[in-house]
């Protein structure tokens, strides 16, 4: 597995260490930055944390997010967990008191509703929605990066927002059953994520997709408004892995630009080497509405969230076209500030 933690017994308690290292480690990372070959996978213990994966099975058109945001702002921290597919267009939400997000390991609990251990992920709401799986990683963020998906945003601390896909390609056994309905997750292509800062951004846009002709691609974009007031600005990256090579682009080693409307996602990027264009279009079902943690206890936003959108990547190095290729199962999602009441 290359560059997927393996998990390491915590010292004592939740994964506090008692020396001075770890503690100034600590400090460091509840600033929402890395050192670097820092593991990002670990709780950075910030104000927001999300985690996300998403399971696509082209052979029968389906789609299988999950998603769990941890919030240690302010006071005792409460989880949010999200379970969505296509094409039934299941939305399932809850949230509650006291999850443990583990500082040493990859590791989460928040029970009834979530749990991660050991590459084992178990997602329950109500008693319509159970996901039950073991993931093994095959295709993870290349151990030998210095830096994570934030590039060298990840050693700056305090921005409201940092960003790191880590899992392109998986070996899947499980189930998930989905108000009724089982789904055997055997064989699905599995993308992972964590994202995590001070809040989500005043304005947000976010892409997802395997599902490829060719079954070893994987793509992801991310954007949003970052900063404060005037001295806000757009920041966009993207990541494109292709068999074991990971390109990923983000400023300032390379200029990524995004315009985003009318349902149309336009992702650019070059670097000295590499010129990547993605391309997402809409479709024309109506976009479900997925509940997004606020600082504020058990308040949310909504993004605007297609699960099943259309997705065109083209990957140029040096000026040599090396992939391109056209996916119908991939999500396409744009946000911003607007409070629902507490979902679950």
């Amino acid at each position: 597995m290359n560059g997927h933690p393996v998990p390491r017994t915590p010292r004592r308690g939740r994964g506090t260490g008692s020396g001075p290292a770890e503690r100034l480690r600590d400090l460091w990372r509840g600033t929402g930055a890395d050192l670097p070959r820092g593991d990002p996978l670990p709780s950075h213990r910030a104000p927001m944390e999300g985690y996300l994966w998403r399971f696509t099975d082209p052979e029968r058109g389906r789609v299988l997010l999950v998603a769990c945001g941890v919030n240690h702002h302010p006071g005792r921290p409460w989880a949010t967990v999200v379970v969505s597919a296509h094409p039934s267009g299941l939305v399932r939400a809850t949230s509650l008191d006291g999850p443990r997000a583990d500082t040493r390991t990859f590791r989460i609990a928040a029970p009834p509703a979530f749990e991660l251990a050991h590459d084992r992920l178990r997602a329950r709401i109500g008693d319509g929605v159970d996901v039950r799986c073991q993931v093994r990683p095959v295709r993870t963020w290349p151990a030998h990066r210095v830096l994570h998906g934030s590039g060298l945003f990840s050693l700056v601390p305090g921005l409201n927002h940092y960003w790191h896909p880590h899992l392109f390609g998986a070996r899947v056994e499980g189930a998930a059953t989905l108000d009724g309905e089982t789904w055997d997750l055997s064989g699905c292509q599995v993308y992972a994520e964590k994202s995590w800062g001070r809040g989500f951004p005043p304005a947000w846009w976010w892409g997802q997709a395997h599902g490829f002709d060719r079954p070893d691609l994987c793509a992801a974009f991310a954007g949003g408004l970052l900063g404060r007031g005037r001295f806000t600005v757009p920041a966009n990256g993207l990541v494109v892995a292709l068999g074991d090579e990971v390109v990923s682009l983000v400023p300032p080693a390379a200029l990524v630009r995004a315009s985003v409307r009318d349902g149309h996602w336009h992702v650019r990027a070059r670097s000295r080497r590499h010129q990547v264009e993605m391309t997402g279009i809409s479709p024309a079902a109506e976009p479900l509405a997925l509940p997004v943690p606020l600082l504020e206890r058990h308040r949310f936003a909504h993004t605007r969230h297609q699960l099943a959108g259309r997705l065109r990547v083209s990957v140029r190095r040096d000026g040599r076209l090396l992939c391109s290729g056209a996916s119908a199962l991939a999500s396409l999602e744009t946000g911003g500030h607007l409070a629902i009441d507490r979902c679950g």
